[in-house]
Formats: structure tokens, C-alpha cells, sequence
């Protein structure tokens, strides 16, 4: 099947991480996959790497720009798009108009609690929590319009293998701003007893707080080091070195970085957030609130005290990963999708052309 994938924005994060990866496995499975996105993004050398795509470029100047319409229009003529999926609402806004311009079917893969007005040209809106459905059911969009499928990753599944040695290796990723939360992870670690064990926080990531997060973490005690480690493409290895990882999120609408410690058979400590709340469950995570600092400390003390629980829990949360969020168990639906809303449009035309 010949499948476009849009996404026009220029950073990288968990959407991004996303289309990349629906990308990759697409063309693994024998689609014919053209990405379109934006000149300046921060995802062009990983699209690069994936043989066998097709790339297209473009400098998008806004949600307003309607030359964006016309290139994304022709750069699905030229592929000759069977479907067109599109990440986030800048490409929605423009590759939905652009494919349905072109009689295209659109599917959009929501993300987050997204802003309707601009996935108003998009036949299918794919949510990918139950949480996300039900907003999306709630600002009126009919049943028929959504079809949920969570995210995934491309991590393969590794039966977790480590026993504590005298260094606490602790993981956390994600963007360097406020509603990550990693200034209460800092916090947390400060209260942390030495027993016998130091802790060692890598944090993988950048933004906006990392220069007050830096200063933040050279003020911790001394059995606590941090290392910064900048943002990182291929996290396999560093969930590879660690014992536990932590979410300290304010906010998660699901947390792609949650699938990828079920993966590797890392334990997992979460905030109660949305995402995390419907992935996990006791059985697979320790759940703290939200800016609740001494719980979360208090939960980093119970891992380090029973690490063959936390084990446990690790090995059911790669069962889950396994059976719900790997990518062989995803992308099954996708590629359905994709062919339930080609055989509508097909259907479509030959009304309209009987008629």
C-alpha cells in the first residue's frame, strides 16, 4: 500500500519519536512509505536511516501557509498516495486539505487533547489512550470517527537480567521543562539515605530548565551524581546500564519512554498521570502522586529494598509490553485502518462515478 505520513513540526519529542518509527516499521512490512516533513526538523537524519523511504521536504512558515497546501498536493500526486496519515495539528491543518483536496482518505493520530479546529479536513481521528477517546467523544466527534490504537515502540523485549551492585543507576527522559517534573526527582533523591548504596541520576534530555536543573543538582548530597546526558536518539543502551526508572511527570498524556522501560526490563516508578495510569497498574509500576515528594523518595527506598519485587513488576510490565505495545502488536491495526478507509474511498468513488 502506498501510505504518506506528514508531520510538519521542527523539535523532537514523544510525537515525533512516534512517526518515525511508524515510518521505519511500515516500510519494514513492504509499504511503500513517503514521510513528509518539515526542512528544518530535528527527525530528518533518523528518516534518513530508514532504507527504502521515500522523503520529502518542506519549510512550513505557520498553520496559515497555504504554498504548504500545494506542496504537500503535489508531493501526494506524485507518490500516488493510496492514505495519508498526519501527526499533530500543523500537519492535520495543512495535509488534511492538501489530501482532501485530492479526494485522499486522512486518518491523525492525536497525541494529546488537540485543538479540533484544525483536524477539521481529517475522516479519522485516532486517539491513543481510552482517556483521549473520551475527550474526543466529548467535543462531539462521533464514534464512527475514532478508531484507538496505542502507541508503540520497536524495542525488542529483554527479560530483565540485574542485580544491584554499590551504584544505584537511576534513568529519567524527556524534555527539559516544568511539566516533566524533574526538579521534583532532584528533590526526591536528596532525601534518599546513602544506606549502602550511592545514586546515580542520568538524565536524558534537554530544554529550557536544564541550566537550573544543573545548578539544582550540584547542591545534592554527596553520595547523589548527576550527569545531564543531552537528548539521545538511541536510548536502548541507556535503560541497558540502569536499575530503575523514574516518570516524575506533572503531566503525560502516555509516555512513549514508559514502553521503552517495559521493553528493556527496567522497573518503572510513574506519577499518577494519564498516560502511565492506563498502561500500567500495580502489578507492573509503583505509582506516586503528582509533586508528591517524599512519596516519591519513599518509593525509590522500597525499590532499593526489595529489588526482587521491583524485578517482578518489571517482568510483568514486559509481558504487557509484549502483548499490547510492541510493535507487532500495533501496527497490525494500523495497517487495517489504512485499508478499511482506502476501501471506503474506493467505494466512494465508484458511487459518484455509477451516479
Amino acid at each position: 500500500m502506498k501510505i504518506a505520513q506528514i508531520m510538519l513540526a521542527k523539535g523532537f519529542g514523544g510525537a515525533e519519536r512516534s512517526f518515525v518509527d511508524l515510518c521505519a516499521e511500515l516500510v519494514a512490512r513492504g509499504h511503500d512509505v513517503l514521510a513528509i516533513c518539515e526542512a528544518r526538523s530535528a527527525a530528518l537524519p533518523l528518516l534518513r536511516d530508514v532504507a527504502g523511504l521515500g522523503l520529502v521536504t518542506l519549510r512550513i512558515w505557520g498553520a496559515w501557509d497555504p504554498f504548504a497546501t500545494h506542496a504537500i498536493a503535489r508531493a501526494l500526486r506524485a507518490h500516488c498516495s493510496t492514505v495519508v496519515q498526519c501527526h499533530l495539528a500543523r500537519a492535520a491543518h495543512l495535509g488534511g486539505k492538501a489530501a482532501r483536496d485530492l479526494g485522499l482518505p486522512t486518518l491523525a493520530k492525536t497525541h494529546n487533547y488537540v485543538d479540533l479546529k484544525y483536524y477539521r479536513a481529517i475522516e479519522r481521528l485516532v486517539p491513543t489512550t481510552h482517556s483521549q477517546a473520551r475527550y474526543l467523544h466529548e467535543q462531539g466527534i462521533a464514534a464512527e470517527r475514532l478508531t484507538r490504537i496505542p502507541n508503540f515502540s520497536r524495542l525488542i523485549r529483554r527479560p530483565p537480567s540485574r542485580e544491584l551492585s554499590d551504584v544505584i543507576r537511576v534513568l529519567a527522559l524527556g524534555r527539559l521543562v516544568e511539566k516533566k517534573g524533574f526538579d521534583v526527582l532532584l528533590e526526591a533523591l536528596a532525601l534518599v539515605p546513602p544506606d549502602r548504596h550511592g545514586i546515580e541520576l542520568t538524565i536524558a534530555g534537554d530544554g529550557p530548565q536544564r541550566a537550573a536543573l544543573e545548578v539544582y543538582a550540584r547542591a545534592l548530597p554527596a553520595h547523589v551524581t548527576v550527569h545531564f546526558a543531552g537528548w539521545r536518539d538511541d536510548v536502548a543502551p541507556l535503560f541497558a546500564q540502569s536499575d530503575l526508572f523514574v516518570l516524575p511527570s506533572r503531566d503525560e498524556p502516555f509516555g512513549i519512554v514508559v514502553l521503552e522501560a517495559m521493553a528493556t526490563g527496567v522497573p518503572i516508578i510513574a506519577t499518577r498521570t494519564r498516560g502511565p495510569l492506563e498502561i500500567l497498574d500495580a502489578e507492573s509500576a509503583v505509582f506516586v502522586d503528582i509533586d508528591d515528594v517524599q512519596a516519591l523518595a519513599d518509593a525509590i527506598k522500597d525499590c532499593l529494598k526489595d529489588p526482587a519485587r521491583a524485578q517482578q513488576r518489571a517482568t510483568h510490565a514486559g509481558v504487557v509490553y509484549e502483548k499490547t505495545y510492541s510493535a507487532a502488536a500495533v501496527v497490525p491495526a494500523y495497517e487495517a485502518l489504512y485499508t478499511a478507509l482506502a476501501d471506503g474511498s474506493n467505494r466512494r468513488k465508484n458511487r459518484r462515478e455509477r451516479g
